[in-house]
């Protein structure tokens, strides 16, 4: 039998096991784990925008130089009309020493140049090009690329330049003076890199512009690696060090510098995760001692269901890795995180049965809901400032709206708030532009001292170490000058305009209308009672007995009806015109509306008389002439036999045909 002390610590474990679980099946989504994610499969060819390969360098030496926050500079091939370095070599000096005062071709065509004329240097600098050239075949050579075929392996080996991307081991014959320099050997020509390099520092500022985080890291050694049954390759890297740019301009041209951040180097995580969760592979971690160690510890996994090949290689250049501290700060073997209470509630759930999706708003004036903010440094409304409440009660939540609701003037209170309160804020955003926002409606209501930025182009450890002293020999500000005066005047406002909304929303009387009602009715029709005298509104007091909910509807519907019989005289204003009376009294009225309903009944006889003539075999819009015809006629056949109706008929008819055809 189990204690209830015991169930609850089985279901806390049970809880914790499932948020674990959770986390351990959400982790990998924060990683692109397919060949779309440069860390795991970089396009290095030389059409690439985004990478500048290395030539020529010991990888441990970059790595202890830029680590250690010493300046490079990124150095290309000799133009192609530049003279190639192996030509400084004593033996092509004394060949091209002798050469100038024994070859005749030389001396003649020399001599041939006009040497007051403008292409004197251009046509002698050929000249001399001329015999260099011929020298390098005399003495076995290889011969100098031209712009028409350009060979850049070639080219860099006349420049005393290896070639190969694949660096040369520190242990090897290969291993020249230069190795040690501050500059950093390239495959390409000036023009080229200029290029590449202004590519590569446009897309890492678009980063940083766009999200804070600088993407601009040295690679060191790459991993080729295939799938397994499948013969395509991919290039990952292994080591990742941070970096940034300097575009500096001399007499020479221009030059690019490369310089560490200061960070520390790290693995390749997502090429480390790719491996544990699809070939149950552990990566050796990286202790940041030696590169060349590290890639030795790489090769020496090889696992046989895959292709495994180290590359001593480095690139500089984007390599977007935002989401592996994400990824590692929601590590589930750290004790304290599944353990969290925001963890639990998130992915375990919590009993919500009784609670509302949407906070309540509280009446902000209330003094306990004031008291639990006292604090606010931008406007708030109502909703906004009852967020601030439950922040302050400790409350979790997520406030949601469109763009231009006052988000960000919330969280500015917020921050405020816990700033007063003696607490620490940590204030994160995806996009840089939603920081830039907070910190300067911080600093523009004098809070700026108080903020530590933590982003790619202001957390270098220099700022970081500065910014944490500048805080530390902050002097106490000054208090706000008569600060509680001002409190209590504006809260003897506040109870002025609270004491008004009280008043207006008082109910008047008996009539179910507030105050506010009445006054906004009345403000609402102004308008309408302009055009009335004066006279006759000071004569239309409504009688108090009108004064209730009923009374007042009873009011309304004999407006209505007065508005009715307004709009039907309004109607009916051309109907009098002809009548030509002016200011006409009550009695005038009267009698010419009597006449008008004579006059109406008299063309109703008329109309009803018309329609009885058909059966007569007259139409019913016979003419007046022909209607009193017939009446003459009819008048004079009176003396006939009242027993023969069919002769009446008959002459009837006759004279009615005679009488059309005259017509």
């Amino acid at each position: 039998m189990s204690t209830p002390g015991a169930g609850t610590g089985m279901k806390n474990t049970e809880l914790q096991e499932l948020v674990k679980h959770k986390i351990e099946n959400l982790r990998p989504k924060l990683l692109d784990l397919s060949r779309r994610n440069p860390l795991l499969a970089t396009k290095l060819s030389p059409r690439s925008n985004a990478h500048v390969r290395v030539v020529d360098e010991l990888p441990d030496i970059l790595f202890y130089k830029l680590n250690n926050g010493q300046d490079m500079r990124l150095v290309p091939l000799p133009d192609i009309d530049d003279d190639p370095k192996d030509e400084e070599a004593k033996k092509f000096r004394d060949a091209l020493s002798a050469a100038r005062l024994t070859d005749d071709n030389f001396l003649r065509e020399l001599e041939a140049v006009e040497r007051d004329a403008d292409d004197y240097l251009d046509r002698t600098r050929a000249i001399e090009r001329s015999l260099k050239d011929h020298l390098r075949a005399e003495l076995g050579m290889p011969p100098r690329p031209q712009r028409a075929d350009i060979n850049l392996m070639q080219h860099a080996r006349n420049n005393g330049v290896t070639p190969s991307y694949e660096l040369p081991s520190p242990d090897g014959d290969d291993v020249k003076e230069h190795h040690a320099d501050d500059d950093i050997q390239t495959l390409l020509l000036p023009k080229d890199l200029e290029r590449k390099l202004n590519n590569v520092t446009s897309k890492c500022r678009t980063w940083i512009q766009e999200t804070g985080i600088n993407v601009l890291h040295v690679a060191y050694g790459f991993l080729e690696w295939s799938e397994p049954n499948q013969t395509e390759t991919s290039y990952a890297p292994l080591i990742l060090c941070s970096a940034q740019i300097d575009k500096k301009r001399t007499r020479e041209g221009v030059e690019f510098h490369l310089k560490g951040t200061g960070d520390e180097a790290e693995i390749n995580a997502v090429l480390a995760e790719k491996m544990r969760l699809d070939f149950g592979i552990e990566l050796p971690p990286f202790s940041g001692a030696s590169v060349e160690d590290y890639m030795a510890a790489i090769a020496e996994v090889a696992p046989r269901q895959i292709v495994w090949k180290v590359r001593r290689q480095v690139a500089i250049g984007v390599f977007p890795s935002a989401r592996m501290a994400m990824y590692h700060d929601i590590d589930p073997d750290h004790p304290a995180f599944p353990n969290s209470e925001i963890v639990r509630s998130l992915l375990g759930g919590t009993n919500t049965d009784a609670a509302s999706p949407f906070a309540e708003e509280y009446n902000v004036d209330e003094p306990a809901i004031e008291s639990a903010v006292p604090y606010v440094v931008m406007d708030a409304d109502s909703s906004q400032f009852s967020t601030l409440v439950d922040i302050a009660n400790g409350k979790n939540l997520a406030v949601e709206g469109p763009p231009g609701t006052g988000k960000s003037q919330t969280i500015v209170n917020a921050i405020a708030a816990a700033l007063a309160g003696g607490k620490k804020v940590l204030f994160v955003a995806e996009k840089l532009a939603a920081l830039n926002v907070v910190r300067s409606r911080l600093e523009a209501v004098g809070l700026g001292e108080f903020l530590l930025p933590l982003q790619a182009e202001r957390s270098t450890r220099e700022q970081v170490i500065e910014s944490v002293r500048n805080r530390v020999e902050m002097r106490k500000p000054r208090s706000a000058k008569d600060y509680e005066e001002q409190l209590a005047q504006y809260r003897r406002t506040r109870k002025q305009l609270a004491d008004y909304i009280d008043l207006v929303t008082l109910p008047f009387g008996t009539s179910g209308l507030t105050i506010h009602d009445i006054m906004s009715s009345s403000i609402a029709t102004a308008s309408r009672l302009e055009m009335i005298p004066a006279e006759i509104i000071a004569q239309s007091d409504v009688p108090e007995t009108l004064l209730h909910k009923p009374g007042i509807g009873r009011l309304k519907a004999l407006g209505e009806g007065v508005e009715k019989a307004a709009q039907v005289a309004v109607e009916a204003k051309p109907n009098w015109s002809a009548s030509r009376l002016i200011h006409a009294d009550r009695f005038t009225v009267e009698e010419a509306c009597n006449l008008a309903a004579q006059t109406a009944r008299a063309f109703r006889g008329l109309a009803e008389a018309r329609g009885e003539l058909p059966q007569y075999q007259i139409t019913r819009d016979a003419s007046e002439q022909i209607l009193s015809a017939l009446l003459a006629a009819l008048r004079g056949l009176e003396t006939l036999s009242e027993n023969d109706p069919q002769l009446h008929f008959d002459l009837l008819t006759e004279v009615q045909l005679t009488l059309s055809c005259r017509s």
